[in-house]
């Protein structure tokens, strides 16, 4: 049992948002109650009581990634005079794609797929997620890791609650498999209508015609969609999952997102991937901020911005999860996240928060990132030292034998003799050609889930024997100075994602 103590910011319709109060959580790893400080639950006579020392929020959902390149620097073609006007164009076009993104990332996940797994959620939960989507091709992901795998998240059953495809597909042939998931009540996240082009609006006809324009559906992007379509989303109750760095930082503009507000569609964010995303969704959100405030009459509240990182998400997958995540009810998941009092506006708070303002995450009841004297009152288990942007924390990856200095130096590895890396994964996939990558001995391999010239490629870059190629720096965890100075050098975004420099501490 856990007991935390805080201003609970629950998310939940008609409950305060700025009161003390106290979030009870089970052996189970639910919430079984969130009262004032001054109740007691039944079933919890003298469980110790923690004071968080901030604000307790719903733990972070991040909607839309991409894991495997999260290792990377910003990208943008060298030379390119105007923004792209299709997700079709950038990865077959640009002449950098190839050995900038796909190579460097394919043979990070198939020399080191463990350990960049582990970089790609510690960097999520130093910024409060709780929840990710973008599992990468090859091995399944494993259950109970750092942070939750929308993508392959079980929840303590057997079951497979979410259907994701990548590459958007050209014919009803390619869509029937989901058609028969979403069927059987399967939830379906699927980019659609990404880019500026109004021909990318077959995408939709498309997606609409096999009958996926469904209130399961979370549509990624968007950003071709127009007042029908946004309208005939609301109307089924689909969510559309807004990336607004992604966007701007490829294709100078974002989705409708008022118009989608104002149909009633349900909207979450998703920080994309590093190329050309945040670091973490709380740094999308304050994309989202200034994008709202860049507009002639704010589109959001702060408590609404919030939402997109919470009760929205949570809302969209509570239709095919057993257990509500997202807000802070009795019966959801104990995913949740304490943030540091810097403001009084327990939004604003959240909304201006960077990674030095958390304190504590948990996930499913368990405490695996905070400072660490919250770790040692929460009884985590593992607890290992790690430094976030200039602070002392601690992580519990669930593996003693796990530290960040041994996750970070086996991808160091990799970049100092890619040759030996290459060599090594050819050996490993000589010895398994043809067996089954989900079997407990094998090895752990993580391949490119994005377009690398010709979608074909993708069936098969799971066997594929990566390149040795130069990998570029292991990004740092959190902003820094010199990803600032990336952000401002991309004329693409007209200078509103430069802005982001104000929430910097």
């Amino acid at each position: 049992m856990l007991v935390l103590q805080g201003t609970v910011a629950a998310m939940r319709d008609g409950a305060p948002a700025d009161v003390p109060g106290a979030v009870w959580i089970d052996d189970d790893g639910l919430i079984a109650a969130v009262t004032p400080l001054d109740a007691e639950p039944a079933g919890f006579a003298g469980a110790p009581r923690m004071a968080a020392g901030g604000g307790i929020y719903p733990g972070l959902i991040d909607l839309h990634n991409h894991l495997l390149y999260n290792t990377l620097p910003l990208w943008t073609e060298p030379a390119r005079p105007t923004p792209w006007t299709s997700h079709a164009q950038w990865p077959r076009q640009a002449p950098s794609y190839q050995a900038k993104i796909n190579d460097p990332a394919e043979l990070l996940g198939k020399a080191a797929g463990r350990a960049l797994l582990r970089y790609v959620e510690t960097r999520a939960i130093i910024g409060g997620t709780t929840a990710i989507q973008g599992n990468p091709n090859g091995t399944p992901l494993p259950d109970g890791d750092l942070v939750r795998n929308i993508d392959s998240e079980r929840l303590g059953t057997t079951q497979d609650f979410i259907r994701v495809r990548t590459l958007v597909a050209n014919n009803p042939a390619q869509l029937q498999t989901y058609v028969t998931a979403v069927g059987q009540g399967r939830g379906f996240i699927y980019h659609l209508c990404e880019g500026s082009d109004p021909a990318l609006l077959a995408e939709y006809t498309l997606v609409e015609g096999v009958g996926l324009v469904h209130r399961l559906l979370m549509a990624i992007h968007g950003t071709a969609l127009q007042q029908a379509q946004l309208d005939a989303l609301a109307g089924v109750g689909a969510t559309l999952v807004w990336s607004p760095f992604s966007n701007l930082w490829l294709y100078g503009q974002t989705a409708a997102i008022g118009q989608a507000k104002a149909s009633s569609l349900r909207l979450c964010l998703g920080s994309d991937w590093a190329p050309s995303g945040t670091t973490s969704v709380l740094w999308e959100l304050k994309v989202a901020d200034l994008w709202n405030h860049a507009q002639p009459q704010p589109v959001f509240t702060s408590q609404e911005l919030c939402e997109l990182v919470t009760a929205n998400p949570g809302d969209a997958l509570a239709q095919v999860w057993p257990h509500p995540v997202g807000r802070l009810v009795p019966g959801a998941a104990a995913d949740l996240v304490v943030v540091a009092n810097r403001n009084p506006d327990v939004y604003a708070n959240l909304i201006r928060a960077t990674e030095r303002d958390i304190r504590l995450v948990v996930v499913g009841g368990a405490a695996r990132y905070g400072t660490a004297s919250l770790l040692r009152l929460a009884g985590a288990a593992h607890p290992t030292p790690i430094r976030v942007a200039g602070l002392a924390r601690q992580i519990d990856y669930g593996d003693p034998s796990v530290t960040w200095p041994s996750i970070t130096a086996a991808l160091q590895a990799v970049r100092a003799n890619p040759q030996a890396a290459a060599d090594s994964v050819a050996a490993t996939l000589a010895v398994w050609a043809g067996a089954d990558l989900s079997l407990p001995n094998a090895p752990f391999i993580l391949a490119p889930d994005m377009p690398s010239g010709d979608p074909a490629m993708a069936t098969a870059a799971v066997t594929a024997v990566p390149p040795a190629v130069r990998i570029p720096p292991i990004q740092p965890l959190t902003p820094t100075r010199s990803w600032f100075d990336a952000v401002d050098a991309n004329p693409f975004h007209q200078g509103l994602l430069s802005a982001l420099r104000s929430y910097a501490p």
